[in-house]
């Protein structure tokens, strides 16, 4: 499996216009509408106009080597939802799962709770999809705008790539994976107090205790009713991520420049018979990328994303350039060696192919 994209769901499916149960809402206490009559109209309605989710993964090209998790709120309609998108891409991807996240519903007393539930689940899912050699993508389109705000820093933190689009855009936003170095130390410092206090509930009178000792300590925990203290979701996420980080080690760098001049690289024949509109223009621009050692035609075509990691130890990757129904499929040879280094240039090149 290619891809493992995590994805929020939230309800547009079943509360945007020109749909058969169209005027559906939560405060009005209907009965959802019968999961029959939804299959159907999924099966033959556009993509892009069904719901958030599916104009967002539309636009990924999601293809039967990615697999899909939908984590849904702790709501009827949340599984209704996760539920109707995870049978419709069943016959899509490889292989597609539901995931509830425990207490996120329209609770405001819980929702902290909830937003915790959805940093363990989302750690969890990063870690053991990177783990299986799985490229982990996070579609935050879905869900609660809070929720939406989490998954965001989960994906900056974590170096994961983030996609996004609201069901009336037409291009998807691309959040990439940034070359920020933030600091672990100060978790790795308090790894005793967070494990602690993660443990079981603690009284507030003994958390202020470690509070008294490192005061910087108090802006990541609170106070709650029963008189105990807990981190916050921010808190929570902070002591998550960076503990992951820790055990995971440096991910990759980019991989050395390759000495020859551009044109040096460029290996495909210039003969346009078939070819798509501004393939030379392409082809020169993957050609000036520094860690790129060749570019050629490539016999084989596929369907799916338009970028793939064909040799991950070789640094060779498969890229389809596409314009008015036209296809060409370049074979890239790089100077990355590896899974990781090899990933950081195809997601490059997939920035570069969405611009053409």
């Amino acid at each position: 499996m290619y891809r493992r994209i995590i994805t929020t769901v939230g309800t547009s499916l079943l509360t945007n216009r020109d749909r058969p149960w169209a005027g559906w809402r939560p405060q009005t206490k209907c009965d959802l509408p019968d999961p029959r009559e939804v299959r159907e109209w999924l099966s033959n309605v556009d993509p892009a106009l069904a719901s958030a989710e599916t104009n967002t993964l539309r636009a990924m090209d999601v293809s039967e080597q990615d697999e899909l998790v939908f984590l849904h709120s702790n709501t009827e309609e949340g599984t209704f939802c996760a539920a109707r998108l995870a049978e419709y891409y069943e016959k899509i991807a490889a292989r597609t799962t539901m995931e509830k996240i425990e207490q996120l519903g329209y609770s405001a007393s819980n929702f902290d709770r909830g937003l915790k539930c959805l940093i363990d689940i989302v750690v969890k899912h990063v870690k053991d999809s990177r783990n299986r050699g799985q490229i982990p993508i996070i579609c935050a389109t879905g869900g609660f705008k809070a929720e939406i705000a989490f998954m965001n820093l989960i994906g900056a933190l974590m170096e994961v790539e983030v996609f996004y689009m609201h069901e009336l855009h037409k291009e998807v936003v691309r959040l990439p994976v940034l070359p920020l170095a933030w600091d672990v130390a100060f978790v790795e410092a308090n790894k005793e107090f967070f494990t602690w206090v993660e443990e079981e509930p603690r009284s507030s009178s003994e958390v202020e205790s470690w509070l008294k000792k490192e005061p910087k300590l108090r802006p990541l925990v609170e106070d709650a009713d029963d008189g105990c203290t807990y981190l916050t979701s921010a808190g929570h996420m902070l002591y998550k991520v960076a503990m992951e980080k820790i055990q995971a080690g440096p991910r990759a760098t980019w991989p050395p420049s390759d000495p020859r001049h551009p044109k040096e690289k460029n290996k495909v024949s210039a003969t346009e018979h078939h070819r798509p509109r501004g393939w030379e223009r392409f082809v020169d621009a993957l050609c000036e990328i520094d860690c790129v050692s060749m570019v050629r035609y490539e016999n084989t075509n596929w369907s799916g994303p338009k970028v793939k990691i064909l040799n991950p130890e070789k640094g060779e990757i498969c890229v389809r350039y596409t314009k008015d129904n036209l296809s060409l499929p370049l074979f890239v040879s790089t100077t990355a060696r590896g899974m990781e280094q090899t990933q950081l240039v195809a997601d490059y090149i997939s920035k570069k192919v969405s611009k053409y």
